[in-house]
């Protein structure tokens, strides 16, 4: 009369969620992330001091100056990273950059024109964030 059966709540499962990790920062209160495995380094401001020698012949990609008008005058950050063409470039920021894992599932690429007219065109992807540590953070992804 009784089958041999076992009921759903005892057997276990597991997902594995794929995720990429970004080196996060904000600039004006814009998020852009990187993904790690094009980052070169990342040199703080109190290692590099005044000598920006590290930085010669190093492409200088200016953030702050194409979304507030203004270069950032002292960063805290720079960080080197491998650019589209797979030279090595160099994004000056005010803030500490984090590591986060993005779900895969919440990574979308940017519409063409988005990128065209936008002054954070260069990105060319956006992840939507929505968990307990980032409420509703959007990452444009620094891909290309």
């Amino acid at each position: 009369m009784f089958a041999n059966t076992i009921s759903n709540k005892w057997v276990e499962t597991t997902t594995t969620v794929i995720t990429l990790d970004l080196i996060v920062f904000e600039i004006d209160r814009v998020s852009f992330g990187i993904p790690m495995t094009k980052i070169a380094r990342i040199i703080s401001s109190e290692f590099l001091g005044e000598d920006y020698s590290l930085t010669q012949n190093i492409d200088i990609l200016d953030l702050h100056d194409r979304l507030t008008g203004k270069s950032l005058v002292s960063p805290k950050s720079i960080v080197l990273w491998s650019n589209a063409r797979h030279q090595i470039a160099a994004i000056p920021i005010e803030t500490v950059p984090v590591m986060v894992a993005v779900p895969l599932d919440r990574i979308r690429m940017l519409p063409s024109d988005f990128r065209q007219q936008n002054p954070i065109g260069i990105a060319s992807h956006v992840a939507m964030m929505t968990d307990d540590e980032h409420p509703e953070l959007t990452i444009f992804i620094l891909a290309d």
